[in-house]
Protein backbone atom coordinates (compact mmCIF):
# COMPACT_ATOMS: atom_id res chain seq x y z
CA UNK A 1 0.00 0.00 0.00
CA UNK A 2 1.36 3.09 -1.45
CA UNK A 3 2.68 6.13 1.69
CA UNK A 4 -0.81 8.29 0.42
CA UNK A 5 -3.07 5.69 1.66
CA UNK A 6 -1.89 4.92 4.50
CA UNK A 7 -1.91 8.91 5.77
CA UNK A 8 -5.50 8.37 4.74
CA UNK A 9 -6.49 5.79 6.67
CA UNK A 10 -4.54 6.92 9.67
CA UNK A 11 -6.34 10.63 9.02
CA UNK A 12 -9.52 8.23 9.07
CA UNK A 13 -8.92 6.42 12.50
CA UNK A 14 -8.31 9.36 14.16
CA UNK A 15 -11.61 10.94 13.14
CA UNK A 16 -14.14 7.44 13.90
CA UNK A 17 -14.47 9.00 18.06
CA UNK A 18 -15.47 12.31 16.39
CA UNK A 19 -18.23 10.41 14.61
CA UNK A 20 -19.01 8.29 17.00
CA UNK A 21 -19.36 11.00 19.58
CA UNK A 22 -21.77 12.79 16.76
CA UNK A 23 -23.66 10.22 16.10
CA UNK A 24 -24.36 9.56 19.29
CA UNK A 25 -25.44 13.29 20.36
CA UNK A 26 -27.89 12.90 17.26
CA UNK A 27 -29.49 9.54 18.32
CA UNK A 28 -30.03 11.43 22.00
CA UNK A 29 -31.43 14.42 20.24
CA UNK A 30 -34.43 12.15 18.29
CA UNK A 31 -34.87 10.10 21.49
CA UNK A 32 -35.49 13.12 23.38
CA UNK A 33 -38.03 14.91 20.78
CA UNK A 34 -39.69 11.56 20.02
CA UNK A 35 -40.48 10.63 24.27
CA UNK A 36 -43.81 11.91 25.76
CA UNK A 37 -43.66 15.85 26.86
CA UNK A 38 -44.46 16.55 30.03
CA UNK A 39 -47.78 18.30 30.47
CA UNK A 40 -47.13 19.29 33.98
CA UNK A 41 -49.66 17.83 36.67
CA UNK A 42 -52.22 15.25 36.15
CA UNK A 43 -55.67 16.11 35.23
CA UNK A 44 -58.49 15.09 37.49
CA UNK A 45 -61.13 13.23 36.22
CA UNK A 46 -64.19 14.88 34.92
CA UNK A 47 -67.06 13.83 36.68
CA UNK A 48 -69.97 12.91 35.08
CA UNK A 49 -73.42 14.76 35.74
CA UNK A 50 -75.46 11.92 34.45
CA UNK A 51 -76.63 8.76 37.03
CA UNK A 52 -74.96 5.83 36.91
CA UNK A 53 -78.64 4.55 37.62
CA UNK A 54 -82.23 4.94 37.61
CA UNK A 55 -85.54 3.05 38.74
CA UNK A 56 -88.75 3.66 38.59
CA UNK A 57 -91.83 3.57 40.86
CA UNK A 58 -89.00 2.69 44.10
CA UNK A 59 -89.70 2.14 47.93
CA UNK A 60 -87.04 2.91 50.36
CA UNK A 61 -87.47 1.71 53.69
CA UNK A 62 -85.45 2.38 57.00
CA UNK A 63 -84.98 0.33 59.95
CA UNK A 64 -83.82 0.95 63.21
CA UNK A 65 -81.34 -1.72 65.73
CA UNK A 66 -84.62 -3.63 66.51
CA UNK A 67 -85.88 -3.74 63.23
CA UNK A 68 -88.99 -1.11 63.96
CA UNK A 69 -89.58 0.49 60.69
CA UNK A 70 -89.04 4.40 61.19
CA UNK A 71 -89.33 5.89 57.65
CA UNK A 72 -90.14 5.36 54.25
CA UNK A 73 -89.27 7.04 51.21
CA UNK A 74 -91.53 6.27 47.88
CA UNK A 75 -90.56 8.08 44.63
CA UNK A 76 -92.40 7.55 41.35
CA UNK A 77 -88.28 7.85 39.68
CA UNK A 78 -85.41 7.60 41.31
CA UNK A 79 -81.86 8.90 39.88
CA UNK A 80 -78.84 8.14 41.99
CA UNK A 81 -75.40 9.93 41.71
CA UNK A 82 -72.44 8.81 42.50
CA UNK A 83 -70.63 11.93 43.00
CA UNK A 84 -71.61 13.09 45.49
CA UNK A 85 -73.75 10.19 46.80
CA UNK A 86 -77.51 11.20 46.55
CA UNK A 87 -80.50 10.05 45.30
CA UNK A 88 -82.77 12.45 43.72
CA UNK A 89 -86.30 11.67 43.49
CA UNK A 90 -89.75 12.85 41.42
CA UNK A 91 -92.72 12.96 43.17
CA UNK A 92 -91.91 12.01 46.63
CA UNK A 93 -93.63 10.72 49.10
CA UNK A 94 -92.24 10.19 53.02
CA UNK A 95 -94.01 8.21 55.66
CA UNK A 96 -92.63 7.66 58.89
CA UNK A 97 -93.83 7.16 62.78
CA UNK A 98 -91.46 7.13 66.01
CA UNK A 99 -92.04 5.12 68.97
CA UNK A 100 -94.85 6.93 70.90
CA UNK A 101 -97.02 7.09 67.75
CA UNK A 102 -95.95 10.78 66.11
CA UNK A 103 -96.47 10.65 62.39
CA UNK A 104 -94.79 12.31 59.45
CA UNK A 105 -96.34 12.54 56.45
CA UNK A 106 -94.36 14.07 53.13
CA UNK A 107 -94.50 14.89 50.23
CA UNK A 108 -93.07 17.20 46.85
CA UNK A 109 -92.53 17.38 43.34
CA UNK A 110 -88.72 15.86 44.03
CA UNK A 111 -86.75 14.72 46.79
CA UNK A 112 -82.91 14.72 47.59
CA UNK A 113 -81.81 12.02 49.95
CA UNK A 114 -79.04 9.76 50.23
CA UNK A 115 -79.31 5.79 50.49
CA UNK A 116 -80.39 5.61 53.88
CA UNK A 117 -82.67 8.18 53.44
CA UNK A 118 -81.94 9.61 57.21
CA UNK A 119 -82.24 13.09 56.03
CA UNK A 120 -84.71 13.74 52.82
CA UNK A 121 -84.49 17.35 51.29
CA UNK A 122 -88.47 18.46 49.53
CA UNK A 123 -88.01 20.83 46.86
CA UNK A 124 -91.18 22.22 44.86
CA UNK A 125 -94.45 22.50 46.82
CA UNK A 126 -93.14 20.84 50.07
CA UNK A 127 -95.81 19.86 52.56
CA UNK A 128 -94.56 17.93 55.75
CA UNK A 129 -97.71 16.70 57.95
CA UNK A 130 -96.91 16.27 61.57
CA UNK A 131 -99.78 13.96 63.59
CA UNK A 132 -99.43 13.54 67.59
CA UNK A 133 -100.15 10.90 69.77
CA UNK A 134 -103.55 9.95 70.11
CA UNK A 135 -105.39 11.68 73.28
CA UNK A 136 -102.53 14.51 72.96
CA UNK A 137 -104.33 17.63 72.48
CA UNK A 138 -104.53 19.80 69.01
CA UNK A 139 -104.55 18.50 65.98
CA UNK A 140 -102.04 17.73 63.40
CA UNK A 141 -99.51 20.12 62.14
CA UNK A 142 -99.33 20.94 58.73
CA UNK A 143 -95.90 22.82 57.20
CA UNK A 144 -95.66 24.40 53.61
CA UNK A 145 -92.94 26.02 51.75
CA UNK A 146 -90.69 25.44 48.67
CA UNK A 147 -88.49 24.00 50.30
CA UNK A 148 -88.27 21.65 53.72
CA UNK A 149 -85.83 19.20 55.28
CA UNK A 150 -86.81 16.20 56.70
CA UNK A 151 -84.56 14.58 59.24
CA UNK A 152 -86.06 10.84 59.97
CA UNK A 153 -83.78 10.09 62.87
CA UNK A 154 -83.74 13.15 64.96
CA UNK A 155 -87.73 13.93 63.67
CA UNK A 156 -87.22 17.79 62.87
CA UNK A 157 -88.65 19.38 59.73
CA UNK A 158 -86.56 22.53 59.62
CA UNK A 159 -86.57 25.27 56.46
CA UNK A 160 -84.43 28.60 55.92
CA UNK A 161 -87.26 29.86 53.55
CA UNK A 162 -90.30 31.13 53.90
CA UNK A 163 -92.86 28.57 55.63
CA UNK A 164 -96.48 28.70 56.43
CA UNK A 165 -97.66 26.40 59.60
CA UNK A 166 -101.44 25.33 60.20
CA UNK A 167 -102.92 23.63 63.11
CA UNK A 168 -106.79 23.85 64.29
CA UNK A 169 -107.79 26.80 62.10
CA UNK A 170 -104.73 29.02 62.99
CA UNK A 171 -102.21 30.22 60.37
CA UNK A 172 -98.90 31.12 60.83
CA UNK A 173 -96.16 32.27 58.74
CA UNK A 174 -92.23 32.64 59.19
CA UNK A 175 -89.17 33.57 57.54
CA UNK A 176 -87.63 30.06 58.62
CA UNK A 177 -88.89 27.46 60.45
CA UNK A 178 -87.79 24.25 62.91
CA UNK A 179 -90.02 21.73 64.38
CA UNK A 180 -88.53 19.39 66.87
CA UNK A 181 -90.92 16.63 67.17
CA UNK A 182 -90.38 14.78 70.06
CA UNK A 183 -90.99 17.69 72.06
CA UNK A 184 -93.63 19.43 69.97
CA UNK A 185 -92.14 22.75 69.81
CA UNK A 186 -92.08 24.56 66.67
CA UNK A 187 -89.35 27.82 66.14
CA UNK A 188 -90.42 30.31 63.95
CA UNK A 189 -87.59 33.14 62.70
CA UNK A 190 -87.17 36.36 60.82
CA UNK A 191 -90.65 38.45 60.14
CA UNK A 192 -93.56 36.23 61.89
CA UNK A 193 -97.10 36.82 60.97
CA UNK A 194 -100.59 35.35 61.69
CA UNK A 195 -102.48 34.39 64.66
CA UNK A 196 -102.08 31.16 66.47
CA UNK A 197 -103.89 29.81 69.65
CA UNK A 198 -102.67 27.14 71.70
CA UNK A 199 -104.73 23.97 71.51
CA UNK A 200 -106.62 23.22 74.37
CA UNK A 201 -107.16 27.26 75.66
Amino acid sequence: MSPRWWLVLERAQASLPVLAAAGLAGFTWWLVQSSPQDEGPPRAAQVSSAPDYELHEVRVARFDASGRLEAVVDGKVVRHYPVPDRLLIDEVLLLGRDEQGQGLRATAREGEADQSAAVVTLRGGAQVVATPPAGQPGGPVRFQGETLSVDTRERIVSSKLPVTLTQDGNVVRGQSMRHDERTGVTVLGGRVTGQYQVPGR
